[in-house]
């Protein structure tokens, strides 16, 4: 999608450069010739080409695409509003796409939900990074690099904590390792005949303290 993050507790951190409309929808980062992909959720309710399912009292159902209200199936048009219906599932949501035209600023963006503070689009001569406005080098919504790396700055302070954590976790990680390792090498070398000291002298501790440490462990 975008800038790799850390992952800490299962949870994913994404981030990238999220399109934004004048009606509050937002773009999933992906574009191509048709425009902008938009991002929907699932409770946002039935567009316009997604396949739905008609559930009525008697227990039928019929399938279509949905339509401006209603669902066109392959024997004409059934209106949503027809007497009996108890149930309008969503079977599969058609993608939307707009026209980069369309996207009116950006924000940075991250998997988790969270969403920085909006940069507004603006013609070129207008163009101020220290006023929150950016522009585009053509008609495409793509940010040109330095544009986008600002906006990537503000994704980096918001996952800063959470990149810390996974630092905090990758040395527990090693740390926990490293000391199985030694644990291992000191057995091996007790069974090869080597001394208390020499085996203290090797792991930076006392004879005394490596026996009283390892003598104790499984």
């Amino acid at each position: 999608m975008g800038w790799m993050g850390p992952v800490v507790d299962d949870q994913e951190h994404e981030g990238w450069v999220v399109p934004l409309f004048a009606d509050g929808a937002q773009g999933v980062g992906t574009s191509s010739a048709r425009g902008v992909l938009i991002a929907r959720r699932p409770d946002d309710g039935p567009g316009n080409g997604d396949r739905v399912r008609l559930t009525y009292r008697d227990g039928s159902t019929a399938e279509g695409l949905w339509q401006d209200s209603t669902v066109i199936r392959g024997d004409g048009i059934l209106h949503t509003h027809t007497s009996g219906q108890v149930r309008l599932e969503m079977i599969d949501q058609a993608e939307q796409w707009r026209p980069d035209a369309a996207v009116v600023g950006w924000a940075a963006g991250c998997t988790c939900g969270w969403r920085g503070t909006p940069w507004t689009r603006v013609p070129p001569e207008l163009a101020d990074p220290t006023a929150r406005q950016l522009t585009t080098a053509g008609p495409c919504a793509d940010l040109e690099a330095a544009d986008e790396n600002r906006v990537r700055q503000e994704w980096r302070r918001h996952i800063a904590g959470w990149q810390a954590l996974e630092d905090v976790e990758a040395a527990a990680a090693r740390q926990t390792a490293a000391a199985r390792a030694l644990d291992q090498a000191v057995r091996a070398a007790l069974a090869a005949g080597a001394p208390w000291a020499d085996i203290g002298r090797a792991a930076g501790m006392t004879g005394r303290s490596a026996t009283e440490w390892w003598s104790t462990r499984d």
